[in-house]
């Protein structure tokens, strides 16, 4: 592929983007004019029609292969260009408005109107006669990078056996016939080498009159020497002339069969003649439309479906046109053929159906299928039914067609929005849900935007959510904030999808999380780095703070998160998420303001206690100065009082006990989960202030008073601080070893002379 070709990903979402950014609607799916979807020069289908031409030629298809293509891929693109310009066919013969009269009323205003002009009536005045010459229309267009079979240039009627009896006669060695039809008397043998060349030319005709090129035809047979088959090509042609009619009153050529029914039935004799080659029987059928003598001619899907629907159109022309009656209908009356195909197009699908072989095959072919159902008016039906199987395509459709499938379906449901269609919309979610996770999967996440925008009842919102996080967690903010922003271009909440993204994440990781282990967990040293997973669940909040409106449901995850890590000791964790928060953050319901602001006092004891270990540290030698090692000693014991001072406060304000309004499920697992936080750090932040004011008592000796204080503090019932040592599962491990370290301190107290133990002397 070309870097100056995009792929049918890219050059359909462009397409659609550009035809509707023109008229004016954000999505791809907005409604257009029907004139904008179905021109034949300049209309959307056409469009897509020419990138999927543009794609092939630039990766070097032809007619003599696929080029660079997979054979499967290219056999696809072509069909998928073919399926596409019936659809727009089709559409625009339904979409076009009825005639303003009928064929009865300009017969009877004009009875010399001519068979050509009355034909053209008769078809406007009957909706499957107008549905079966357009698709009469469609099926004779040949393919994309398809021509006819090619055919010796020869000039002259059977040049070697004319030579040859001309020789003959001259030497006296036969008495050799020149009569045209001397092989059909008997009379003589055709050369082989034009016996040979019969055959082919006989199939270039048949393929000629297929595709609607008569004119060709007649050229072919001219040159080879046969004006006389061409003339039995031309008389399928309706009589016209102008000067007879109201419509036509300007003088014009005569053209066409004045005796046409007369030569239908002759070519129905020859294609009926058993004694002719079937070839030859083949050409005069296609003429004529006689459906049992051209069907067995007809090897491909389109093939048989051309002879069907000829066959019946040219079968109700008559009918109609012995019905009116008129002038010229007695000039040239028609002429019963007992063996006329009747029904509809429902009967020739069908009929085709019943076969085996290929053409069976083919009629499995999605794209076939598609084309079938659009003809019968089922585009909605169809939908439902694909939508039905989209879980059993990976069994059913090579790995490799699978995407290009969506995208014909995906744009199917587009482009019948476009025109006002009826779009069955749980089938179309499913489809184009199914296509975004192929933009996914082949990493086309500009698209993925647009295409989500045109899932219906929120569907766009959450289905661009699970693209975004389907995004690496690597992804840096810029990254996240580019790609969130583009779904506002196309008419999606974007906070509702930052919303859906963040709670699909949490979602999914406490999911897979273990539930909590009964008793207490050791609590992580803050130093400890965290894991790949955590860091992956603190960034997916980056999402809710890109924005203003989602900043309240950032807090509330925020909480969340950091719930789900101090539950499980996990202190480094949730210190982490709280670190890595905008200042913005903050401003939410009271209950999720005033959890935050507790979590933010919990670290803050923390830092105290990291701050205080760093200021001991700093320790100057022996060697130091007094003032030095004065000021060392000042700055410790302010560390230290402000440590003290931040875990009274915390442990004096009810943390984490406020009143949780949701009295739902969700408030019931908030309430248990902060109970079990408080639990896990109460006692640790006694247990940590208790050794800190220990650890220093000798150098500061108003410690060891703070450290006895502190159990009048744990004791008082007010604050009810000593029941958080023993918790839910009633184990009072933590309160005896807390105990043991105030029976030390108060040793230490007695030791220094005082006679009281919980009074330092």
């Amino acid at each position: 592929m070309t870097a100056a070709q995009p792929s049918p990903y890219v050059a359909f979402e462009d397409i659609l983007k550009r035809y509707h950014a023109a008229a004016g609607p954000s999505q791809l799916d907005g409604p257009l004019d029907a004139e904008a979807v179905l021109d034949d020069e300049s209309g959307l289908l056409v469009q897509l029609q020419r990138s999927l031409e543009n794609y092939m030629r630039a990766n070097g298809a032809s007619a003599a292969g696929p080029g660079t293509l997979g054979a499967d891929e290219f056999q696809w693109l072509l069909l998928e260009h073919r399926t596409w310009g019936l659809i727009r066919a089709v559409y625009n013969n339904r979409l076009s408005p009825p005639p303003s009269t009928s064929a009865a009323s300009v017969l009877a205003e004009d009875p010399y109107i001519t068979p050509m002009d009355l034909t053209q009536h008769i078809i406007d005045d009957d909706a499957d006669l107008s549905l079966w010459a357009m698709l009469i229309d469609h099926l004779q267009t040949r393919p994309l990078f398809s021509a006819p079979p090619p055919l010796e240039a020869r000039h002259g009627y059977l040049p070697t056996t004319v030579r040859k009896t001309k020789t003959a006669k001259l030497t006296g060695s036969s008495n050799g016939s020149l009569d045209p039809d001397f092989s059909l008397r008997g009379s003589g043998t055709v050369a082989g080498e034009d016996a040979t060349y019969q055959t082919p030319l006989l199939e270039t005709l048949f393929d000629l009159v297929r595709h609607g090129e008569l004119d060709h035809a007649v050229r072919v047979c001219e040159e080879g020497g046969e004006p006389w088959r061409a003339a039995s090509i031309m008389g399928g042609r309706r009589w016209d002339m102008g000067g007879l009619t109201i419509e036509r009153p300007e003088l014009s050529p005569m053209t066409g069969n004045r005796a046409r029914a007369l030569w239908k039935q002759s070519c129905r004799a020859i294609a009926k003649n058993a004694t002719l080659s079937s070839a030859e029987r083949a050409l005069y059928a296609a003429l004529v439309s006689d459906l049992p003598s051209l069907l067995p001619a007809c090897a491909g899907w389109e093939d048989q479906l051309w002879a069907h629907v000829a066959a019946r159109l040219e079968g109700r022309i008559d009918e109609r046109r012995k019905e009116l009656g008129g002038f010229w209908e007695s000039e040239d009356p028609t002429i019963d053929d007992e063996r006329a195909a009747h029904g509809g197009l429902a009967e020739v699908f069908a009929s085709i159906g019943s076969q085996s072989g290929p053409i069976a095959e083919a009629s499995r072919n999605p794209l076939y299928v598609t084309q079938k159902q659009v003809l019968l008016g089922q585009s909605a039906e169809h939908l439902d039914a694909f939508a039905d199987r989209l879980p059993s395509l990976p069994q059913s459709v090579p790995d490799a067609l699978i995407g290009p499938l969506l995208r014909f379906f995906a744009h199917f449901v587009l482009v019948l929005r476009t025109l006002g269609q009826e779009v069955p919309e749980s089938a179309a979610n499913a489809i184009l849900e199914a296509y975004l996770r192929v933009l996914e999967r082949d990493d086309l996440s500009a698209l993925v935007a647009p295409y989500a925008a045109c899932l219906r009842e929120g569907n766009g919102e959450e289905s661009y959510a699970r693209f975004l996080r389907s995004m690496p967690s690597s992804a840096s903010l810029d990254e996240k904030r580019t790609a969130l922003l583009r779904a506002r271009d196309y008419g999606l909440d974007v906070a509702t999808i930052a919303t859906y993204t963040v709670r699909m994440v949490l979602h999914a990781a406490f999911e897979a999380a273990p539930s909590l282990a009964p008793g207490q967990p050791d609590i992580t040293d803050m130093r400890v780095s965290i894991s790949a997973d955590d860091e992956a669940l603190i960034r997916a909040l980056e999402w809710l703070t890109i924005i203003p409106e989602t900043l309240p449901e950032a807090l509330a995850r925020a909480n969340e998160v950091a719930r789900y890590f101090l539950a499980t000791g996990q202190a480094h964790a949730a210190g982490a998420l709280l670190h890595s928060l905008p200042d913005e953050v903050g401003v939410g319901e009271p209950n999720d303001e005033m959890e935050f602001a507790d979590y933010a006092r919990l670290f803050a004891v923390f830092d105290a206690h990291d701050a205080a270990h760093e200021v001991a540290a700093q320790k100057p030698k022996e060697t130091a100065s007094k003032i030095e090692q004065h000021a060392w000693a000042k700055r410790l014991l302010a560390s230290i009082q402000h440590v003290a001072d931040l875990t009274r406060d915390l442990l004096t304000s009810h943390w984490l006990a406020f009143t949780v309004m949701d009295t739902g499920k969700r408030g019931s697992a908030r309430r248990r989960e902060l109970r079990r936080i408080r639990q896990i750090f109460v006692a640790d932040l006694v247990m940590r202030l208790h050794v800190l004011l220990m650890e220093h008592h000798r150098r500061f000796p108003q410690l060891l008073q703070d450290a006895l204080d502190l159990t009048v503090l744990v004791a008082d019932q007010e604050h009810a601080v000593y029941e958080e040592f023993i918790g839910r599962d009633a184990d009072a491990s933590r309160l005896i070893a807390y105990l043991e370290h105030v029976r030390e301190a108060s040793m230490s107290a007695l030791a220094a002379g005082s006679s009281n133990p919980f009074r330092a002397p």
